[in-house]
């Protein structure tokens, strides 16, 4: 877990730069986090994404965010954002694995968690 938190944190002093998520990140997605729940995220340009909680202890849970998010590699993105209740969310996700891999932090509670990917449309 210690990894993926180092991981996140390089990438994004690494690629601050980098240009924003390409054609292959754009669509609907699962993300179904192993033990947390699975999320409907819907990503329709470069600038905005959409998510809602389907199934987990966060079930009916929505959010409209602005996030930033950089190509990393090859179908590898980092995306990070502020959710309006103040909780950071940081993930890199992997579209040659169909992996997400998160970071979020909610006051001082920290969570790590990992899942699959199913693209949806």
């Amino acid at each position: 877990m210690k990894s993926i938190t180092l991981l996140t944190a390089s990438l994004f002093f690494s690629f601050s730069g980098a240009t924003y998520a390409a054609e292959p990140y754009i669509g609907q997605f699962l993300y179904q986090y192993e033990g947390a729940g699975v999320y409907r995220v819907t990503v329709k340009d470069a600038k905005s994404m959409t998510w809602l909680c389907i199934d987990g202890p966060e079930k009916g849970a929505n959010g409209v965010e602005t996030p930033d998010r950089f190509k990393v590699a090859n179908k590898v993105y980092f995306a990070s954002w502020v959710e309006k209740t103040g909780i950071n969310v940081t993930q890199v996700v992997n579209l040659n694995t169909m992996k997400v891999y998160s970071t979020i932090l909610d006051g001082k509670e920290r969570y790590v968690v990992s899942g699959n990917i199913v693209r949806e449309k």
